[in-house]
């Protein structure tokens, strides 16, 4: 039997939880050319945004209850997967994630979200002069005590002269979600240090500390399993799974979810010659 949903808390600065909060009550009376139509599965809906000129988005809405997930789907679940191949006039589209959450399903951890996600979209013309038509196939899950497949199909043209658009506010507010690179001046240092016996694993602090309710996630090539979680003032991170012929070294991205904003780092680990 499924075990009750636990959800991972974390307050957002207050700007910015007020940007997202204003922002969404925008975007529920806004219709027309601004978005496709709902593209509708069961326990969930998803549809093309428009912020204005090339910006865009990919909403998804859920059923109470439900869930989907991130790029990296914890220890279940599956990630969305976007593609934009039948768009005319398009160089390139570059979606972006916004910071996860941790739930329990069923007993495993899984990293995304509730309600309702909208998908940053950077869309970028062959020909700027021309329009883009930017159609989706989306392939995403919807989950509360099972999980079903889902896919989503939505078009929408977009042209550089086209006025900005109450989902832009919608749009933005999700893209400030998003994870910056932990690089350079004034962002996190993150500190590994190797702990001794068992199963490979690190302990990973992170400077200035993040404060209450902050989160890490893993990201791994295909084959790996890294755990992470808090642990003491910071995080424990342990490898679970590796291939069996896997070179010594592997390069993992840490995503560091604070209330302050989320960030990321990747690194190489040596992961030592032994399978755990």
């Amino acid at each position: 039997m499924a075990m009750p949903h636990a959800s991972f808390e974390f307050r957002l600065a207050p700007a910015l939880l007020a940007a997202v909060l204003i922002a969404t009550a925008c975007g529920r009376a806004a219709a027309g050319s601004d978005a496709s139509d709902w593209s509708k599965g069961q326990k969930s809906a998803a549809r093309l945004i428009s912020g204005g000129g090339f910006g865009a988005g990919v909403e998804i809405r859920l059923d109470p209850g439900s869930l989907t997930y991130w790029r990296n789907p914890g220890e279940a679940g599956v990630p969305p997967v976007f593609s934009f191949s039948g768009s005319k006039n398009l160089k390139a589209a570059v979606v972006r994630y916004p910071a996860p959450r941790r739930f329990v399903e069923a007993g495993s951890d899984v990293f995304g979200y509730r309600g309702s996600v909208i998908f940053p979209v950077d869309v970028t013309p062959l020909d700027p002069g021309k329009p883009v038509e930017l159609v989706l196939d989306l392939q995403y899950a919807a989950c509360d005590k099972i999980c079903v497949p889902a896919e989503a199909k939505a078009r929408l043209v977009l042209s550089a002269g086209d006025p900005r658009t109450p989902q832009a506010d919608r749009i933005e507010a999700f893209a400030a979600l998003a994870p910056r690179r932990a690089e350079g001046a004034g962002t996190p240092v993150f500190r590994l240090a190797r702990i001794d016996g068992g199963k490979p694993s690190w302990s990973v602090v992170v400077s200035p500390a993040p404060g209450e309710g902050a989160d890490l996630f893993a990201e791994f090539p295909d084959g790996w399993y890294f755990d992470s979680r808090k642990s003491g003032e910071g995080f424990s991170l342990l490898l679970d799974q590796r291939p069996a012929e896997a070179a010594r070294e592997v390069e993992v991205t840490l995503t560091l979810v604070a209330p302050s904003g989320a960030w990321e780092k990747t690194l190489r680990l040596d992961a030592g010659p032994a399978t755990p």
